[in-house]
């Protein structure tokens, strides 16, 4: 198969390089190789009968082996380029290339409290806590519920659990403009909510043709197609809206102890569910994702830090660049239990990474604890680090302006630049912290003495106390609340 034109050479810029070309395609050969001999379970009959018709061979009721050359021409449907705008309409992410984007994570079970530092269930509070944050945050670009209504436990507090991606979908939608990434329980949780975003943008048309939202759904490791998933992923190619199918082995668990391995049969999984969406709709908007990484066999934990999580992104964002489709990432995440040296230091690593390889959705920013436990103060160090890195990886301009040589030699040797014109008309091109220390010790002394730890929590606090996201437009909310009050009636019976 050819490659597609490979976005790290449209530029000058910092960027890591792990495998050849020849090397990648022999990862992609040995995806093949297993979706070929090996197969994958696939638990819905429409989806079985889309790979047969293809010419895939078909064991008893759920088993499918897929032949290369139907994998291959699905490939050749998918787009290059996903367009993302916000909830007013207007273009917000551009999916392709190196364009990295940013924002948190979903479902987490426990939050670290902004103002009691308590570890406690999330709930629908949390949510709407998050996404303000987000929608205030100018390097985050995209919300995700951080909590989950009604905690682990929704029944204990009388609300329906088959509804609750509902409510978690209400909750960001009312507290930020900026496009979500929602999860779903259902395919007709995704029908509700795709009712929901269309009472926004005014139609199904029109949602589809200026996308605001983005479903992230998983197949189950290893090399199964959930009844589930694979209705909401039919589901959004029918629609033609925007879908992350991002498989999550653990090498040494539910995938081979290896990172080659580990990526091949990530590869396939994101592969055959790829091959289904195309054959449903041609040109279905898919974003590769492969969220494999080690497990701790000394703990029984899946950290979320380590060289060869480092490793899997590097490699699946080459994968994604290879064939020139928009990927899946993460960064700003931590293994540590409070926001600690190690909490900095891995999730400012972590994100750094990723933004490097340039990775299109960079998610999961401000999850500690191995994903169990949101911190909002560590969103607030990402967009900090974000702002950092945008300044690190901006091409470098060098022209006569920037070389400065007239002004060089008009100065001379023992003088200085501090009152001149070109250091004023620069003073903005040098990157300035919001909450990076760099006041000598007795200033700083002076303002307090304030820990990093301690300056991110004032600032998250302020934050949920003065900023009032745009609200949504006359009737939408009630609109919104008349799905959600239909949904409700349907389980209720």
């Amino acid at each position: 198969m050819t490659s597609y034109q490979d976005p790290t050479q449209a530029g000058m810029r910092p960027h890591l390089r792990m495998l050849s070309q020849a090397q990648l395609q022999q990862l992609h050969e040995a995806a093949l190789h297993i979706l070929e001999r090996t197969g994958v379970l696939v638990h819905l009959p429409a989806a079985v009968e889309l790979l047969d018709g293809a010419g895939a061979w078909v064991e008893g009721h759920n088993r499918v082996r897929i032949p290369g050359h139907v994998v291959e021409s699905a490939l050749q449907c998918l787009p290059h380029r996903i367009q993302i705008y916000d909830r007013n309409g207007e273009p917000a992410m551009a999916l392709e290339g190196l364009n990295s984007h940013y924002g948190p994570g979903p479902t987490i079970q426990y939050v670290q409290d902004v103002y009691t530092a308590e570890r406690r269930p999330t709930d629908k509070a949390d949510i709407q806590r998050a996404a303000i944050l987000c929608d205030y945050l100018p390097h985050i670009d995209f919300v995700m519920t951080m909590g989950m209504t009604g905690g682990v436990n929704p029944a204990s507090q009388g609300l329906i659990p088959e509804v609750t991606d509902r409510y978690d979908w209400t909750a960001m939608l009312s507290h930020t403009t900026k496009p979500i990434i929602f999860s779903a329980w259902s395919r007709r949780g995704v029908a509700d909510i795709i009712e929901m975003a269309a009472v926004v943008r005014g139609n199904e048309a029109e949602l589809q043709r200026r996308p605001f939202m983005i479903l992230f759904s998983q197949p189950i490791s290893p090399l199964v197609h959930d009844e589930e998933p694979l209705r909401m992923l039919l589901l959004c190619a029918e629609k033609k809206l925007p879908l992350v199918y991002s498989s999550a082995p653990l090498m040494g668990g539910t995938a081979p102890n290896s990172i080659a391995g580990s990526m091949a049969q990530s590869w396939a999984e994101w592969l055959s569910g790829m091959t289904i969406a195309q054959l449903a709709q041609k040109g279905a908007p898919m974003l590769f994702g492969a969220g494999y990484g080690p497990m701790d066999l000394r703990n029984g934990t899946s950290p979320y830090n380590g060289p060869e999580y480092y490793l899997n992104k590097l490699i699946a964002k080459e994968l994604a660049n290879f064939y020139g489709i928009p990927d899946w990432s993460y960064g700003g995440v931590t293994d540590a239990k409070c926001l600690d040296t190690q909490a900095a230091t891995e999730a400012s690593l972590s994100l750094m990474l990723a933004t490097q390889v340039g990775s299109n959705l960079i998610h999961d920013l401000g999850y500690m604890e191995m994903g169990m436990t949101a911190s909002l103060e560590l969103i607030v160090l990402a967009n900090e680090m974000i702002d950092s890195f945008q300044r690190y990886f901006r091409p470098l301009q060098i022209d006569i302006d920037t070389l400065a040589l007239d002004l060089i030699d008009r100065i001379g040797p023992a003088g200085n630049f501090l009152s001149e014109d070109h250091t004023v008309d620069h003073i903005k091109d040098l990157w300035m912290p919001n909450l990076i220390d760099r006041t000598d010790f007795n200033t700083w002394q002076a303002n307090g003495s304030l820990p990093l730890e301690k300056k991110l929590n004032e600032r998250v606090i302020w934050i949920l106390e003065n900023h009032t996201p745009e609200p949504l437009k006359a009737g939408v909310l009630e609109a919104i609340n008349g799905v959600i009050e239909r949904a409700e009636r349907k389980y209720r019976k």
